[in-house]
């Protein structure tokens, strides 16, 4: 992903922003009038300029801030409440949801339209004209208030709960899947540089993202090729390799050019890191098998959601003509993509036998698919021994056992 997009939408996500910009547009609204009064017709600047709307106002200052602070109370409690039912890796789509953030910052926006507006019909900033305007643009907010209460009503029903977080989680591990498996190897080719300088990094963390294109337009203005040694989701500390370059020397300006194509932050990122979607996946599965919660369909839900995407990994057709001919990247195994989510279902849940069928029945279908067949397949003879190891009554052993021998995309 282009490095200026990554950053972009990091910064996007921050819920101050958005609530900071509909601020911005609700001041900018209150004091706009002003300059709309000279186009107002006298008629409806006397009809609608009288005192109705620094009511309008009034209520809508005194009831917004109310709502605010509700609101963000009740995204707190969802936020904890998903760390502790869920994965705290979760938690952090409650704060970046995109309706959560309108509801938010529109509440703000308009309870700072109101008492800007207030404050100016005191102060005699509008005429007749002006206050006629603001009367049109105080019901246009009555509406937008409106529309975005119930919004966030519907919102608030499902933010805490495990499966709308599980639909989220696979729908951010779906684009990140989507978008390698249209360009693998990151846009470049599949290999390594047996020998080159090393392109270190320069503080300790997770590599968040790799702007391929960047490495390319460096790699040519360097007459070189580019091995990426740290793809998205390494760990990597001060001082290890990021990148290796088959020059012979590279000095520090070069250096910088070329580190400046790879973001390493504090934690993992969805955007560009396929794997970390599957193992938030395989998360939420650990949290709901563990003995102090106990709820097996939820690790029945992760395994139908990791067999949808896993199915969609490896049955679509992939590009063969890099993008980024200079670029050498590493490709991802399927075996890791399975261990991430089915993994700690297959160690967690081996004592309970639903959980055991499900996940053997969907390991089972996906070794029909010919780039999943090996590890899925053996996968599933692991998940058996486990069933074997940890179901103490011989009849649910034979019924995990029998899913082998029957169709394993059957119920």
């Amino acid at each position: 992903m282009n490095r200026w997009l990554f950053f972009w939408r990091r910064f996007r996500r921050q819920l101050w922003v958005r609530a900071s910009a509909y601020a911005g547009l609700g001041v900018a609204a209150s004091l706009l009038a002003v300059f709309l009064a000279p186009w107002v017709p006298k008629d409806m600047a006397e009809r609608l300029g009288g005192p109705s709307v620094e009511s309008i106002l009034t209520i809508l200052a005194s009831s917004l801030l109310s709502v605010a602070t509700f609101s963000v109370g009740a995204m707190v409690t969802a936020y904890t409440s998903v760390s502790s039912a869920a994965s705290p890796r979760v938690a952090a789509l409650v704060t970046s949801d995109g309706e959560t953030q309108k509801s938010l910052a529109t509440f703000v926006g308009v309870f700072l339209y109101a008492i800007v507006s207030v404050t100016a019909i005191n102060a005699h900033y509008y005429g007749q004209g002006g206050r006629a305007i603001l009367f049109l643009f105080s019901l246009a907010v009555v509406v937008l208030v409106a529309f975005r209460l119930l919004a966030w009503i519907n919102r608030l029903s499902s933010l805490a709960r495990v499966g709308h977080m599980i639909d989220l989680v696979e729908a951010q591990a779906r684009q990140a899947l989507d978008q390698r498996r249209d360009t693998p190897w990151l846009g470049g080719r599949r290999g390594r540089l047996e020998t080159g300088v090393d392109v270190t990094a320069v503080s300790t963390g997770y590599v968040q993202n790799v702007d391929p294109d960047r490495l390319q337009g460096v790699a040519e203005q360097h007459d070189c090729q580019v091995e990426v040694v740290a793809a998205p989701g390494a760990f990597v500390r001060r001082g290890e390799v990021l990148a290796r370059v088959d020059l012979p020397r590279c000095d520090e300006a070069a250096q910088g050019d070329f580190r400046s194509a790879f973001a390493v932050g504090d934690s993992r990122s969805y955007d560009q890191d396929p794997r970390f979607g599957l193992i938030v996946l395989g998360e939420i599965a650990a949290k709901a098998l563990s003995p102090g919660v106990n709820d097996p369909g939820t690790a029945i839900q992760v395994v139908g959601a990791g067999v949808r995407l896993l199915e969609g990994w490896a049955t679509h057709a992939r590009p063969d003509a890099p993008r980024c001919d200079r670029l050498l990247a590493p490709s991802i195994q399927e075996a890791d993509l399975l261990d991430d989510v089915f993994g700690p279902i297959a160690r967690f849940g081996s004592g309970d036998v639903a959980v055991a069928m499900r996940l053997r029945k969907g390991l089972l279908s996906l070794s029909t698919l010919d780039a999943l067949a090996t590890p899925a397949r053996a996968m599933a003879d692991e998940a058996l021994e486990r069933a074997r190891a940890a179901l103490p009554i011989p009849a649910d052993v034979a019924r995990v056992a029998a899913i082998g021998r029957q169709d394993p995309r059957s119920a």
